[in-house]
């Protein structure tokens, strides 16, 4: 078959390098290519490109540090230096912007620390020579050890040895466990899932790796199996303990410029309302100068930010709901009196929750998106019912994937 040069286009929004037809569609995916690059590949009888050679040769191209990159699917820009990193997911959330006619002004990007990842979620399964625990290889089945990872925080590192030790006690030879695993400020808070069922010899054993390694809490399929210390989490200066696989940013760097953004822009109101609250990232640190409603679908969540706000002191009134905001966002009826809005969707966003917003007269709405495409959907949603898209900023606490995590502020034209 015949050998095609050609360049490297762009990178995708899954961070990987393209070749484009004459159409501009994709004809060839190449992972770990940067723009301008040249690559070689064929076409099949069906028009199919296979790869062939990548030249390497971009000025943007870096040395990747960490031992497993390629074959883990944790990182796929190592490979390209931080400013392009940097100034790629910026253009991601542009064009996704531009594209429902959104321009906005962009505040300095935010780029988390090496080594400051303090969750993940592990994979964890027997071999022949032993067990092996890490993440998936791309679009792959096959685990990747985490030894050596420059993402993860070093206490989570370190607990590696602890985590096989686990995986050959909570696998049989054909099973998989999932490891969950959270920095707490009284050790390691670590949740097991699917794996074997307890007995009394095997919950010894569990427990005594949960006391050799202090971990705060160790919890296996839902049972409480060792809890040292309690699992606090600090919010907003507030002493707090989450319950079991809650949801908190990734990293804690970028956790405090989120607070820091989202403070600053309420600093008026008098009442703002959390949406998508879960424990209380925003809703604590907003409660020590303003009331705050927190709307949040987990009975356990609300629960651990009840507690937390009953034992602070010198905190303003927190109100808190259990809510499906999805299925049944708070009206304009609802939203009445309320001055500022912060809204922390997951990757699906708020679409019904921002029509609504859209026909209200709250001031101001701050959206936490880990989803750029979701994120000017609902933009384009709340521009169109009136408000200004003042600022975005960029958080890339995923740092060296694809993942970009933004925030918007908004304002309403009266």
């Amino acid at each position: 078959m015949e050998k095609i040069s050609a360049n490297i286009a762009k990178v995708n929004s899954r961070g990987i390098g393209v070749v484009l037809d004459k159409n501009n569609n994709t004809l060839l995916e190449v992972p770990f290519s940067l723009p301008n690059e040249q690559v070689q590949f064929t076409l099949d009888d069906e028009g199919q490109a296979k790869l062939i050679r990548l030249e390497p040769s971009s000025s943007d191209r870096s040395e990747p540090r960490c031992p497993q990159f390629t074959k883990c699917g944790g990182c796929s820009l190592q490979h390209a230096s931080e400013s392009f990193v940097s100034n790629w997911k910026k253009s991601i959330v542009v064009d996704k912007l531009k594209r429902r006619n959104i321009y906005s002004n962009f505040l300095t990007s935010f780029v988390t620390p090496e080594r400051s990842r303090r969750r993940a979620v592990f994979s964890g399964r027997r071999t022949k020579k032993g067990t092996i625990v890490g993440f998936h290889s791309p679009r792959s089945n096959n685990l990747v050890s985490i030894a050596g990872c420059i993402i993860l925080d070093c206490r989570i590192l370190s607990f590696l040895p602890g985590m096989e030790r686990i995986t050959g006690l909570a696998c049989t030879r054909s099973s998989a466990i999932k490891i969950y695993v959270s920095n707490s400020e009284n050790g390691l808070d670590v949740y097991v899932e699917g794996a074997k069922p307890l007995d009394l010899v095997l919950q010894e054993s569990i427990a005594s790796i949960a006391v050799e390694y202090q971990l705060a809490r160790l919890s296996w399929d839902g049972e409480l199996i060792a809890s040292i210390k309690p699992p606090v989490q600090i919010m907003g200066n507030v002493k707090i303990i989450p319950p079991e696989r809650f949801f908190m940013q990734a990293t804690k760097d970028s956790e405090m410029v989120m607070v820091q953004d989202i403070c600053e822009s309420l600093e008026d109101e008098t009442i703002v309302a959390d949406l998508f609250s879960g424990c209380g990232t925003f809703t604590l640190p907003l409660s020590q100068t303003k009331k705050v409603m927190a709307f949040e679908n987990s009975f356990q969540m609300l629960k651990a930010l009840d507690n937390a706000y009953r034992d602070a002191p010198n905190l303003k009134i927190i109100e808190t709901s259990i809510r499906n905001l999805r299925n049944n966002p708070l009206s304009p009826d609802e939203l009445s009196g309320i001055g500022g809005v912060v809204v922390n969707p997951p990757r699906s966003g708020a679409a019904n929750q921002c029509k609504e917003l859209a026909k209200s007269n709250v001031k101001k709405v701050l959206i936490v998106s880990c989803n750029p495409e979701t994120f000017s959907r609902d933009a384009s949603i709340l521009i169109t019912g009136g408000y200004n898209l003042d600022w975005v900023r960029i958080i890339d606490q995923f740092r060296w994937s694809h993942h970009i995590e933004v925030i918007g502020n908004f304002s309403k034209n009266f």
